[in-house]
């Protein structure tokens, strides 16, 4: 009974992102300080940022304006631009994962011939910009294109024909390219028989209740948009139906900073793909260590997994997850030229700084510590302030399949899956989920 019970509170007690604001006032005004900083001292317009912490929770702050008289709020979307490129990956390895595809296949098994596109392409090839072809964003007149009739709807069909003579061979070199994130739209259209949107929203929006993100042009929600601004000059005014819908699966999409995180978390918690695929996902090639959707970088000596993009108008974003420790963070500004992925960088630094050298928060905080979560292999315990551990560690069973008093556990030689951790210290007893993949 004692071990259901444990069970019990394994599974149910403990969600996976918890929606409460129980950010420590010293880490809630060190980052909103920051956000404000870089704002004035950027000159920019708004920001919403948002921040997840491990075992604490998501802190949320706005800077600025959307236009005059109104400031940023934290409910209001912004253009994610290429950000979109991991939710179009993701829906690709679903794909996979119901053996609709296979990352291996070639373009010619789901897609006509066009001029410039080798049809032996694969889709990994497309998701990991291994494929040589030309940036359709890239070519001379692209933004007058969009300009001349900005209530024009393009197509990736259309767009396609516009690709100029590829880089390199594919599979010989590594480019950042649109195109493939177009084609693999077009290929989850073809395989499914449904609009790439409706794909979307039935197979990771609608599961994960993100309400406040879609595909903007083909799908329209009453919600309140900050103004894009670019060169100092608010383009509110100026349709963006011929930009989004030329964007598309490569970068048509408007999101929040919290329903990032959300995405995020949830996305790196095995909610929506399975391990192979998030594998297959962080396996980075070429020059700009990509993988599908999302690359790897390097911040403050830290490995993180990160995304960016701007589109016209403008709108810039960044996320970034920090392997170690399972911080999140997502920066939206509306206006471009800006720099988020700096402030996003700067945000991460501002939570490890804060959180591991100052004794003052440690002892404030009084919390465990379980990182990184979810892991591969190792995983860290720390408490808060600092005291001698006892660790049980839990099948999905509730059987106990490790007993320790060391900091460091090795979960290397344990299957993939959800278990649960009993971390005992003279005063308190915590039991948390983790998640091994």
């Amino acid at each position: 009974m004692k071990r259901l019970f444990k069970l019990f509170l394994f599974l149910f007690c403990f969600p996976f992102i918890s929606n409460g604001q129980s950010i420590p006032p010293s880490i809630a005004n060190a980052l909103q300080g920051k956000i404000d900083s870089f704002r004035v001292s950027n000159n920019l317009k708004g920001i919403s940022a948002a921040v997840f912490i491990p075992q604490m929770g998501t802190w949320k702050g706005i800077s600025g304006i959307s236009h005059a008289g109104n400031p940023i709020t934290t409910e209001m979307v912004f253009g994610i631009a290429s950000q979109t490129k991991l939710f179009t990956g993701v829906l690709l390895l679903k794909l996979a994962e119901n053996n609709l595809i296979h990352l291996g296949d070639s373009l010619h098994k789901f897609l006509p011939t066009y001029n410039n596109i080798d049809s032996n392409i694969t889709i990994r090839q497309l998701l990991n910009h291994t494929s040589g072809l030309d940036d359709v964003t890239s070519v001379p007149g692209y933004p007058d294109s969009m300009m001349n009739n900005p209530n024009r709807i393009f197509t990736a069909t259309e767009l396609l024909r516009w690709a100029g003579p590829p880089n390199f061979s594919p599979g010989t070199g590594w480019s950042y390219c649109n195109t493939n994130y177009l084609i693999a739209g077009l290929i989850a259209e073809s395989v499914t028989g449904r609009s790439f949107h409706e794909l979307l929203r039935d197979s990771i929006l609608t599961p994960l209740s993100l309400d406040s993100t879609y595909l903007d042009v083909y799908e329209r929600f009453p919600l309140s948009k900050a103004h894009p601004w670019q060169a100092g000059f608010n383009n509110n005014g100026i349709p963006r139906t011929s930009v989004n819908s030329a964007a598309w699966a490569a970068g048509g999409m408007y999101s929040n900073a919290s329903e990032m995180i959300q995405w995020y978390h949830a996305l790196l918690n095995r909610r929506i793909i399975n391990a192979s695929s998030i594998n297959e996902m962080t396996t980075f090639v070429g020059s700009g260590r990509y993988g599908i959707g999302i690359s790897q970088n390097t911040v403050s000596g830290r490995t993180v997994w990160t995304h960016g993009g701007n589109i016209w108008g403008g709108y810039n974003s960044s996320m970034i997850y920090d392997t170690a420790t399972g911080t999140i963070v997502c920066v939206l500004i509306n206006q471009i030229p800006a720099q988020s992925n700096i402030l996003a960088s700067q945000l991460l630094t501002s939570v490890v700084n804060l959180g591991v050298s100052s004794k003052d928060l440690l002892e404030e905080v009084q919390e465990l510590i379980i990182y990184p979560n979810p892991t591969h292999d190792k995983l860290m315990v720390k408490c808060s302030p600092s005291e001698k551990l006892k660790i049980k560690v839990f099948d999905g069973w509730g059987n106990i399949i490790l007993e320790t008093d060391s900091p460091s556990i090795n979960m290397e030689s344990y299957p993939s899956g959800i278990y649960g951790i009993e971390v005992s210290s003279s005063s308190k007893c915590w039991i948390k989920k983790i998640v091994k993949y």
